[in-house]
């Protein structure tokens, strides 16, 4: 009896496919506690889902392998009927509702209407997988009783199976004109991209725009190197997200409190409708203009002053619930004082009793991008100040003034505060990652013996057919 080449292959990825469909299901079946224990990092992962990547190679290797057997003729006749009782039975369940059943006792009251809705397109799914099923079947029997060339059958199971993956995958191919058409600009990008000194915008739709506006809802901005207050995907630190009403999606109100505008460095508010009346503090700037979305938008400007950075008197520690509160609190003047975080390494005030006026110093940012920030002040810095910043801190910030490491942490809840030495002018400001160095080190690592252990993989089968 001959021995299966690829035994060993088959049975470790049907493992793998076990686990990562077990691994999928999440909190859903107990053995989700088990990897959650064990394994390093999965806390971190966005969801367990993610995992099935590693269920969908197994499942790919195990199509390859079916297909080498086929090709050398040793799939049999039985094997061939057994797939298409499968296909048959599998096809009759969906058409007695059966599936739609099953679904109905897991599906909450509120999914029930969506699920009723996908019995016919569920029905018509198992019908489309018998069909190819069957044509599969009928290339192995051609095969077998010789009736066509090996040759023949295996550009057949590639056409069959080319079909069947176009079939579904052509509902999830979407077109659009070019990004250069989408995200083109106009007289308000224009306006935005000539500000002397980085500045945010809050896009928010007052009314609900008749199509998806990039420029209000989307991420067009992003493309033109404009600071959005809303953030573009998301996932924008957590801190970031509680201030600003979890990214404008929650509380949009939040957004309007004069220090979150204050600390947000927003300037300007782009909307789409004429008047805003209700926000006493915002004038406008331009429009209406007719954006690449084809909606009238306007922008307005707010009329206070709400620099990238400034000086603040005193520096104080307090936990993270105390600060959040305090500067959601508008009579709270986040000039007056620096809140950092009590793990923060630099000195706080002592003896305040009292907030003293603000800084008269003013700040201006010489260099901007992504990463790397210089920051120039008026006039020297006075003892005991700090120095906030509208960027996010985060682990992995560094910064030198006049050439000269100095303390930096996290402050107003999360944004970059720095301690600053008397007579301070210069502060540079620049991001690097040590763990992302040196997952980049790593992943490197892992193509080259990726690589290695394919070429050795290719050596063996040569010596061997040799």
């Amino acid at each position: 009896m001959r021995t299966d080449p690829r035994r060993k292959q088959i049975i470790f990825w049907s493992v793998a496919l076990l686990v990562s469909l077990l691994w999928s299901l999440g909190s859903a079946t107990p053995f989700y506690h088990i990897p959650y224990a064990i394994v390093p990092g999965t806390k971190f992962f966005r969801a367990p889902a993610t995992i099935f990547f590693v269920g969908t190679l197994a499942i790919a290797i195990f199509a390859c392998a079916g297909a080498e057997r086929f090709v050398e003729g040793r799939v049999k006749r039985k094997y061939l009927i057994g797939w298409l009782i499968a296909g048959g039975v599998i096809a009759l369940l969906a058409s007695t509702g059966a599936f739609t059943s099953f679904a109905e006792s897991f599906a909450e009251d509120r999914q029930l209407d969506a699920l009723h809705a996908n019995s016919s397109a569920l029905i018509a799914g198992a019908w489309r997988s018998f069909a190819f099923v069957a044509l599969a079947a009928a290339v192995g029997f051609a095969t077998l009783r010789g009736r066509i060339s090996t040759k023949a059958a295996a550009w057949g199971l590639a056409a069959l199976m080319t079909i069947d993956l176009w079939t579904v995958e052509r509902l999830y191919w979407m077109f659009s004109p070019p990004a250069s058409v989408i995200y083109a600009s106009d007289p308000i990008v224009h306006m935005l991209k000539a500000e002397p000194q980085p500045v945010r915008v809050i896009a928010l739709p007052i009314e609900p725009p008749s199509q998806p506006d990039a420029f209000l809802t989307g991420d067009a901005f992003m493309t033109h190197r404009i600071r959005n207050v809303c953030g573009y995907h998301g996932n924008q630190i957590g801190r970031y997200n509680e201030l600003t009403g979890t990214g404008c999606r929650v509380n949009p109100q939040q957004l309007f409190n004069p220090n979150v505008l204050g600390l947000t460095n927003t300037k300007y508010l782009l909307t789409n409708i004429p008047r805003i009346p209700f926000l006493p503090n915002f004038v406008l700037a331009k429009g209406p203009v007719r954006n690449a979305s084809g909606d009238d938008v306007y922008l307005y400007r707010v009329t206070t002053d709400n620099p990238y950075s400034w000086l603040t008197p005193v520096a104080v520690k307090a936990p993270d619930d105390q600060v959040l509160a305090t500067i959601l609190n508008p009579r709270f003047d986040v000039k007056r004082a620096a809140l950092f975080d009590t793990s923060a390494m630099v000195r706080a005030s002592v003896g305040v009793q009292a907030l003293p006026a603000p800084v008269s110093v003013t700040t201006s940012v010489s260099h901007y991008e992504p990463g790397k920030v210089r920051i120039d002040l008026s006039a020297p810095a006075p003892d005991g100040t700090s120095l906030v910043v509208s960027e996010n801190y985060y682990p992995g910030w560094k910064a030198t003034i006049d050439s000269r490491p100095a303390p930096i942490g996290r402050a107003d809840y999360t944004f970059i505060g720095v301690e600053l030495p008397a007579g301070a002018r210069t502060i540079q400001l620049e991001f690097t990652s040590p763990t992302y160095e040196r997952g980049k080190v790593i992943t490197w690592i892992a193509i080259l013996g990726g690589f290695l252990v394919l070429a050795a993989g290719i050596w063996r089968d040569r010596r061997i057919l040799a």
